[in-house]
């Protein structure tokens, strides 16, 4: 295969991983980085024809940042609610107090 199919050949992984990825992170879904382990330095110049596919990844990513940066905070929020919540108190005491038997 000549180098150009080659260099074609992956960057369609590796953009479709990418695609994957940015798409798994909003529903949950932990989806393993396998092609995006190997630096970007070995997939080779990207195909011109391929550069609005590029760009719809790079969308999808910044997307994804932003929808795990508020899942961050919507946690970070209910963290210091549930801090907020006096501890329980260790007592050899009884709590309740049984008033009718």
């Amino acid at each position: 295969m000549p180098r150009s199919d080659e260099t074609r050949a992956a960057w369609l992984e590796a953009l479709a991983e990418m695609e994957a990825v940015a798409g798994a992170s909003g529903d949950g879904t932990f989806v393993p980085p396998r092609t995006l382990a190997r630096p970007v330095a070995d997939l080779g110049p990207l195909p011109a024809e391929l550069a609005d596919r590029a760009r719809e990844v790079q969308r999808a990513q910044k997307s994804a940042i932003e929808r795990v940066l508020e899942a961050r905070r919507s946690v970070s929020k209910h963290l210091a609610a549930l801090r907020s919540v006096p501890p329980a108190r260790e007592t050899d005491r009884a709590v309740y107090l049984d008033a009718t038997g």
